[in-house]
């Protein structure tokens, strides 16, 4: 069954007397990353079950995990400086030798 983008949501859930977090996601790229951790970190990132054919997990993280973090406002000089930096990299590489890029 294929669910439309609406329906393939992300649920993060926790109780203040828990101190772990449920995540059930179809996320593709948070899928990857609580893979990785669950293999990586098996004592604190535990896969309780996959659903619809693998597209969709449920997770069980400490709730320290779940954090809220907006994107940094950078200035307009702070852009410019970023700017030139990258092009000062990608200029760097261009010119690199072939075996040292």
């Amino acid at each position: 069954m294929n669910l439309s983008l609406y329906e393939q949501e992300s649920i993060v859930s926790f109780t203040e007397a828990e101190k772990s977090a449920n995540v059930y996601t179809h996320n593709r790229a948070l899928l990857r990353k609580l893979e990785r951790l669950a293999r990586d970190r098996p004592e604190e990132c535990r896969l309780v079950k996959l659903s619809h054919g693998g597209r969709a997990a449920d997770y069980i993280i400490p709730k320290a995990w779940v954090k809220i973090t907006p994107p940094r406002i950078a200035s307009e000089a702070q852009k410019a400086a970023s700017r030139e930096a990258a092009k000062k990299a990608a200029l760097a590489r261009r010119n690199a030798p072939r075996g040292e890029k």
